[in-house]
């Protein structure tokens, strides 16, 4: 039996893509090897904190973790690049990516890199006081990950990082102005109640990634890898439609709701992605060197 466990609760959107991958699994093993492999769900932040789970994985604490880079970064650096990929998963499989970040898990976190199954949608601003340009964001308080931490530092903004079940209050008490999160997944957490723009255009990609302990997946016979490895690229493709679908739904309903847009003028915008992107490429490659170069290099059309 595979002890699995997520970043997040089992009710928030990316982690209903887990499930469906678990619902995949679930089915080809029935099908082709009845029997032979269960994948148990343990939970999400109330079993592990969600920073703490990867480790749990390399420690073998847990058997498979479902997560994003900016929870785990520290340790494996070159992983926020994904953020800025401009391929989606099935390509960064043809194109060596996932064999490339599979070693550097191997090696870090003892731990097999199945793929990302990522959402493929942008991060976003989302705010409580109105910007007409980039300038605006000087001095603003913004929660964020890891991964935006130096966009942010060179936007003139002070960033905050705290636990997801933490924001609304802090939405709501004035702590912070504004988050930055996945297009799309903020009523998730209610945030919607508490934030009043969204700023276009968005940026990088939201990246999560499936991992399995190292020793686990290793005495797996090469049938049931294979069903596991076939079922993440069904659940990929299934992710990645879904997310296009969910994205345009999701705006429309907050705007219903009264979240005003800003949509940032053609330089404007130009000049806040071009920043976000150059500031993390740095990131990653001041923290990983070659690894950071390379990946840059299978990452960019």
């Amino acid at each position: 039996m595979i002890k699995a466990i997520s970043a997040w609760p089992q009710t928030v959107y990316e982690v209903q893509n887990f499930m469906k991958f678990l619902d995949i699994v679930k089915q080809n093993v029935a099908a082709q090897a009845a029997g032979q492999l269960e994948i148990k769900y343990l939970g999400g932040p109330e079993v592990i904190p969600n920073t703490e789970q990867v480790e749990a994985l390399r420690n073998g604490t847990v058997d498979m973790v479902f997560s994003t880079s900016g929870y785990y970064v520290s340790v494996v650096p070159v992983v926020d690049g994904l953020n800025l990929t401009e391929y989606t998963p099935w390509e960064e499989r043809q194109n060596g990516v996932n064999d490339f970040l599979n070693k550097i898990h191997n090696q870090k976190v003892n731990a097999e890199y199945l793929g990302r199954l990522g959402v493929d949608l942008p991060f976003m601003l989302f705010l409580n006081k109105p910007i007409a340009q980039t300038a605006d964001l000087k001095g603003l308080k913004i929660r964020c990950s890891a991964t935006h931490i130096e966009f942010l530092k060179k936007m003139g903004a002070q960033p905050i990082t705290i636990p997801p079940p933490d924001v609304h209050t802090a939405l709501e008490r004035g702590v912070v102005d504004g988050v930055i999160w996945v297009a799309g997944l903020i009523r998730d957490w209610g945030w919607n109640e508490v934030v009043k723009y969204r700023v276009e255009p968005g940026f990088y990609t939201a990246n999560n990634v499936v991992l399995v302990n190292k020793a686990v997946w290793d005495k797996l016979p090469a049938n049931l890898q294979k069903i596991i490895r076939d079922s993440e690229i069904e659940a990929e493709k299934a992710a990645v439609q879904r997310g296009k679908d969910h994205v345009a739904n999701e705006n429309a309903i907050m705007e219903k709701g009264g979240m005003q847009v800003i949509q940032l003028s053609p330089a404007e915008s130009q000049k806040l992605k071009q920043t976000a992107y150059e500031a993390l490429w740095e990131v990653v490659i001041a923290k990983s060197g070659d690894d950071g170069k390379q990946l840059q290099g299978m990452l960019s059309k």
